[in-house]
Formats: C-alpha cells, sequence, structure tokens
C-alpha cells in the first residue's frame, strides 16, 4: 500500500509538471494561439480513444450528459483562447502562469454563487491578497517588456483566461461523482473543437475579436521557417503533437491514477503548484528570468501564497471534519 502511495505521488507531480510545460510550449509554438488551440483539441480528442476501454465508458454515457459536456466544452476552449493568446500577446508565458495563479481565487468566489452557499471571509481575504499580488504585477511592468509585448493587455486577457478555468471547474466538480472524467473531458474538448470551428466558418462576424481569434493567420497544417530549439518546418508540428498527447493526454491519465491513491485535496494543492513548475521551467528553459523584474515575482509569490494557503485551510477544514465523524 505504501509503494502505490508512493507511486502516486509521484505520477501527481510528474502530471502537473507536464501541465506546467504547456505554457512553455505556447510560447515556443510559432503558430498563432488559435491554430494552436484548435490543432490541440481534435488530437488529444482523438488521443483518449487509444485508452483501454474509453469507447465502452464513452458510449454508456447518456446523450444529455454528452451534450451538457460539448456545452462546457466552449468554455474550455475560451480558456485556452486567452491562455494561450495572453502567452502571445506579452511574449511571456512566466506572466500569463502568474494570472493563472488566480484560479483557486475565483473559485472561492464563484462556488458559493453558483451553488447558493455562505461566503467565507477567509477565502474573501486570500482573495484581497491575490488581488494585490496582481496590482503590483500589472503596475510595475519591466521596461524590457516594452516594445517586445503588451504586457498590460496580456495581464488582462491572463486574469480573464483564470476566471474562466475557475468557472468551467467549479462546473465540473457537480458532475465527476456522476460522468467518467475521460468521457467528461474528450466531450469537452469535443464541444470546444467543434465551436472554435464555427467560429473559424463565421470568421468575417467576428473582426472585433481579432486579438483573440486571429483567423487570417489559421493554418491547417502549421509550417514554420524558425524554432527556438531546432530549425525545421515541421518544428510547430512537433510541438503541437507533443502538447496534445503527451501534455493533455499522458498528463491527464497519470493524475487519473495517482487519484485513485491520494486524497482530492493532496490532489488539488499539488495541481496549485502548476504556475511554480510553469515560471521555473520558463526561467530555465525561455531564459525569462532577464526581463521580469523583481515586482513580477514578489506580486507572483503573493498570488501563489494565498494559492497554498486556500489549499492548506481545506485540508485542515476536512480533517477536522473527519474526526468529528469519528467521534460521533
Amino acid at each position: 500500500m505504501e509503494s502505490n502511495l508512493k507511486k502516486a505521488y509521484i505520477q501527481l507531480h510528474v502530471a502537473v509538471f507536464i501541465f506546467g510545460f504547456t505554457a512553455i510550449l505556447g510560447k515556443l509554438i510559432q503558430a498563432d494561439h488559435f491554430t494552436l488551440v484548435w490543432h490541440r483539441m481534435w488530437l488529444a480528442a482523438i488521443g483518449f480513444f487509444l485508452i483501454p476501454k474509453f469507447f465502452k465508458e464513452l458510449t454508456s454515457t447518456s446523450f444529455k450528459s454528452l451534450i451538457q459536456l460539448i456545452g462546457i466544452g466552449v468554455l474550455v476552449a475560451i480558456h485556452w483562447i486567452t491562455f494561450y493568446g495572453s502567452i502571445k500577446i506579452g511574449k511571456s508565458a512566466s506572466l500569463t502562469l502568474g494570472c493563472f495563479g488566480l484560479t483557486s481565487t475565483f473559485t472561492s468566489l464563484l462556488e458559493p454563487l453558483i451553488y447558493r452557499k455562505k461566503l467565507n471571509p477567509f477565502e474573501l481575504l486570500l482573495g484581497l491578497f491575490a488581488l494585490i499580488g496582481i496590482s503590483i504585477i500589472a503596475f510595475n511592468s519591466p521596461d524590457e517588456n516594452k516594445g517586445n509585448g503588451n504586457y498590460l493587455l496580456a495581464i488582462f486577457i491572463g486574469v480573464f483566461s483564470a476566471f474562466v478555468a475557475a468557472l468551467f471547474s467549479t462546473i465540473n466538480s457537480r458532475l465527476t461523482n456522476k460522468i467518467d472524467t475521460k468521457v467528461m473531458t474528450f466531450g469537452e474538448l469535443t464541444g470546444g473543437f467543434l465551436f472554435l470551428t464555427i467560429l473559424l466558418l463565421l470568421q468575417q462576424q467576428f473582426h472585433f475579436f481579432k486579438i483573440l481569434f486571429p483567423f487570417s493567420d489559421f493554418q491547417l497544417i502549421p509550417y514554420t521557417d524558425t524554432n527556438n530549439v531546432f530549425n525545421s518546418i515541421y518544428s510547430d508540428v512537433f510541438w503541437i503533437v507533443l502538447l496534445a498527447f503527451v501534455c493533455t493526454n499522458l498528463a491527464f491519465v497519470l493524475n487519473l491514477n495517482a487519484m485513485k491513491h491520494v486524497s482530492a485535496f493532496t490532489a488539488n494543492l499539488a495541481i496549485n503548484l502548476e504556475p511554480v513548475y510553469g515560471i521555473l521551467l520558463a526561467a530555465f528553459i525561455l531564459k525569462e528570468h532577464h526581463y521580469l523584474n523583481f515586482h513580477f515575482y514578489l506580486g507572483t509569490s503573493i498570488i501563489l501564497f494565498s494559492v497554498i494557503l486556500h489549499s492548506l485551510k481545506k485540508i485542515y477544514v476536512s480533517k477536522y471534519q473527519s474526526n468529528n465523524k469519528r467521534k460521533a
């Protein structure tokens, strides 16, 4: 049993590490963010058919549930478009990952609103901490980044992306006990892909949103002339395939296997480390620490501190309730 738990912890952290790598790939891929997300969604959806017994679980899911998942997939697509759009616009994976740390704050606010629960003062305080952190980042843009990317617009889009991630995660939390999680992810990927395809077909109607939906740059086969790692016209194809099958399918399976042996709170605490892993990877691989200043890391540290405190508080409450049940 102890060996299974140890293996589960390793799988969990490898999965979170891979999730953190998605932002790095978002910057390495030269294709626009719409092309990136469109290809990632259909490739990752197909990838689930390589998982044993998936087709059986899919066919046993009700049509009504699948329609629900396709609807939620629209939110997933918007989250990914804004997440990678923020990276492309700000030309910084670290900046977007710092904004992504606000997801827990938004979740703590959305859950009471959607499910009519009482707002928790402690969580509101943590939300204030996170707001202070993002304000420090926003009002102290590094001089070196000016001219390279639109720093403030990237923050705005990154924060909106975190909000959408919190929204679909909150909705998903009520479905995980009713629908197989692999089927959930497949349905949402399919829904997101269909949504983006419809937008692509109606592209003339969405000129106002062209900064987030750069249809004119869309590539059915994403070729590139230059790449930060190796010089090949197929480099973007390689990175997108890696993003779909490794950073989506493999990471998902590892995370799912780990959650069979660790508590949901332990898993959530580890998943909240995704921005930390991503920022460290961005510093090591993309050398972003050369132009991101002290204020960025101060603000990000405040956000991540609020995330960790939020997770620890949930673990404490869970243990307290569990002990009370035993005494009763």
